[in-house]
């Protein structure tokens, strides 16, 4: 649990990261996880409406130099890069690893709010543990609010 965090840095180097991985899922070689979304019945027009990316390797980054408290390391695990976004304002970021068990992961830093995809959808009011599941639901239907509490 990381204890102080500097906001305007964290904000500044997640929104960094954030925009790379969207770059790089619709860049050159993206096959996998274009697949892999189209697999789990995610659009091209949904994952580019929520701005989802691509971690294609691991990749460790310093505490310090995303704001958080600490001398040492956090880790990015590979996957698809999940910003969490609400009015313009990037809460958190979260990556779906692209084997199984495909439990989200919250980078530190981020802020543990649930996830509320699609806040205005009216006919129904749905949660789930599973942002996969979650994202793939919002393709279904639009007019359903889906709360996806974010693992602390």
């Amino acid at each position: 649990m990381i204890a102080t965090i500097d906001h305007t840095l964290w904000k500044r180097k997640a929104m960094a990261f954030a925009v790379r991985s969207h770059r790089h899922l619709w860049g050159k070689n993206n096959e996998d996880p274009l697949s892999f979304l189209y697999l789990k019945g995610i659009s091209n027009n949904l994952a580019k409406s929520l701005y989802l990316g691509w971690n294609k390797f691991g990749q460790k980054r310093p505490l310090a130099g995303w704001g958080l408290e600490g001398e040492g390391e956090f880790f990015i695990p590979a996957g698809i890069v999940f910003p969490h976004i609400k009015e313009k304002d990037l809460l958190a970021l979260v990556i779906i690893p692209m084997t199984p068990p495909y439990d989200a992961v919250p980078l530190p830093g981020s802020d543990p709010c649930p996830i509320i995809l699609n806040p205005s959808g009216a006919a129904d009011d749905k949660t789930s543990n599973d942002l996969l599941q979650a994202l793939s639901l919002l393709e279904e239907t639009q007019d359903t609010r889906i709360t996806i509490p974010l693992p602390g």
